[in-house]
């Protein structure tokens, strides 16, 4: 099943948490499968040219080790679909209250520099839940960094 979803700028319900969705990011599209939600939404940058992403995955059926295999095949794909592909060590931080791993990384992709942060985490010990933020060219920009903060900001439901 497809959906459009509204745009949005607000606190969103995401499965087992709610995330404040910063301003200037419209939802894109959601997509949901047996035990898998995808949602997403991007940022345009001044010129237009450019869209900042900020893409969620919640998986059902989590494992305790869940978070790091999640983190280490989403890394694993990423670094798959570019060139140039460099990734910082993992980072153990904490999310929604629960132990969780972070990933950041720079590669190239149609000639282009872009550089991104993955987390993963387990929620309710029963989710797992990977936040993807991406942008083009080699340094943060300001809708990464704002799609960073609201991953790190978010609260179980």
């Amino acid at each position: 099943m497809l959906l459009t979803a509204v745009a949005a700028a607000a606190p969103v319900p995401v499965g087992p948490f709610v995330i404040d969705v910063p301003h200037g990011f419209q939802a894109a599209q959601t997509q949901k499968h047996k035990k898998t939600l995808i949602t997403a939404w991007t940022h345009s940058v001044k010129d237009g040219k450019s869209k900042t992403l900020l893409q969620i995955e919640v998986l059902e059926s989590a494992k305790p080790d869940s978070a790091q295999k999640s983190l280490q095949q989403a890394i694993e794909a990423i670094a798959r679909r570019r060139s140039h592909f460099s990734a910082s060590p993992v980072a153990h931080i904490t999310l929604a209250g629960a132990p969780a791993v972070r990933q950041s990384w720079n590669g190239i992709i149609g000639g282009f520099p872009v550089m991104g942060v993955i987390y993963s985490v387990v929620l309710k010990d029963r989710y797992v839940v990977r936040f993807f933020t991406q942008d083009l060219g080699s340094t943060p920009t300001d809708g990464l960094f704002e799609a960073m903060q609201a991953v790190e900001s978010i609260v179980m439901s």
